[in-house]
């Protein structure tokens, strides 16, 4: 425990000298104390380094399946679900069968489409025989021109139908109105893709362009992180994120606004495969900013408190400056400040607030 009653006595004998500056943001100042005074006030001093990197730590952050190698698999028609045949966790390749679908609008569009396409061949059958009478002088060019606008406006048609059973597989034993949803090509092409979440279940009844299945190329994941605003003009792709449990990966997208409710900055980041990590998990991330220049760490047990700054006291011999600086960020127990202070310094880190007292009386 500090006897704060010899400090009279050392100013009484002119032991203690303190010189004030009055410049700048504060006032500079320091305190010469001898060995055996330093001692007494358990005076401790650690060395400042030059910073790396600026770090924002605890940012909310959610695990997300991965955009670029994620797939939603959707119902195309309306109807109730037969059978899933691929469940959460399932390992298919691209073409699998995931489930069966019993639908009215599907078996309604197939029968379109089946009416449409006779209609457009019959069509084009008549064009061309109008064609060859009215080469044969036989026919008015006119009635040839309406068969040939017939067959276009007929084959447009058959396009249209055609589109809308495009991608809709049916298996050989379904029977009538059932189609399959099965997973797309786009999602692996040549090894197993996860079935991340399933959407449906048996007896459920789907609306058209509803979402099935949510499918991932492989066990890498998305991060999206809540990042402040004060820090926005530093976000920029290639930023490294950390996981608590030792994960890292880079920011591959920058929000261009802020979210509404948090009123943060919303960065997307790419997590390796071989994590532990799963889609729908929250946690808090620490992200590394490119460092400001005179950028500087110190222990957090350096920093005193001075208003909108803080103080640090730096230990030169029997002298300690009290430098004002400003506080960039914290680390856990180092802390990113920019000041007049340079790499190598001594920092009070034991002490500091009986020097700060003695500079107050």
């Amino acid at each position: 425990m500090v006897d704060f009653s010899l400090f009279r006595r050392w100013r009484t004998c002119g032991a203690l000298v303190i010189l004030l500056a009055g410049a700048g943001i504060a006032q500079a100042a320091e305190v010469r104390l001898e060995a055996a005074q330093a001692q007494n006030l358990a005076i401790r001093a650690e060395p400042v380094t030059a910073a790396s990197a600026l770090p924002l730590t605890r940012l909310p952050a959610q695990v997300i399946a991965p955009i670029d190698k994620s797939h939603t698999v959707s119902t195309p028609f309306a109807g109730v679900v037969v059978s899933v045949v691929a469940d959460e966790g399932a390992t298919v390749r691209a073409g699998a069968p995931l489930a069966r679908v019993q639908s009215r609008d599907f078996l309604a569009a197939k029968a379109d489409f089946d009416r449409i396409s006779n209609e457009a061949a019959l069509a084009q059958t008549q064009s061309g025989r109008d064609a060859t009478l009215l080469a044969e002088g036989i026919i008015a060019r006119a009635r040839a021109d309406e068969s040939r606008a017939r067959a276009a406006d007929a084959q447009a048609r058959l396009t249209q139908a055609r589109g809308a059973l495009a991608g809709v597989a049916v298996a050989a034993d379904a029977a009538a109105g059932v189609y399959e949803l099965r997973a797309p090509v786009g999602v692996s092409a040549n090894r197993a893709s996860r079935v991340l979440r399933r959407l449906i279940a048996p007896g459920q009844v789907v609306g058209a362009f509803e979402p099935a299945f949510l499918l991932s190329a492989d066990d890498s994941v998305d991060v999206l992180v809540q990042a402040p605003v004060a820090y926005r003009a530093s976000y920029a792709p290639g930023l490294t994120v950390q996981m608590d449990d030792g994960a890292s990966g880079r920011v591959v997208a920058v929000a261009g606004a802020t979210e509404a409710d948090s009123q943060s900055v919303r960065l997307r980041a790419h997590l390796p495969t071989g994590t532990r990590w799963l889609p729908g998990q929250r946690t808090n991330v620490r992200l590394e900013l490119p460092v400001p220049a005179g950028a500087l760490r110190v222990p957090v047990a350096a920093l005193l408190a001075d208003g909108e700054r803080a103080l640090i006291f730096i230990a030169e011999g029997d002298r300690y400056v009290a430098v004002p600086v400003e506080r960039l960020a914290t680390d856990g127990e180092i802390a990113i400040v920019r000041g007049a202070i340079e790499p190598g310094a001594m920092a009070v880190v034991s002490g500091a607030s009986a020097l700060r007292q003695l500079l107050n009386q």
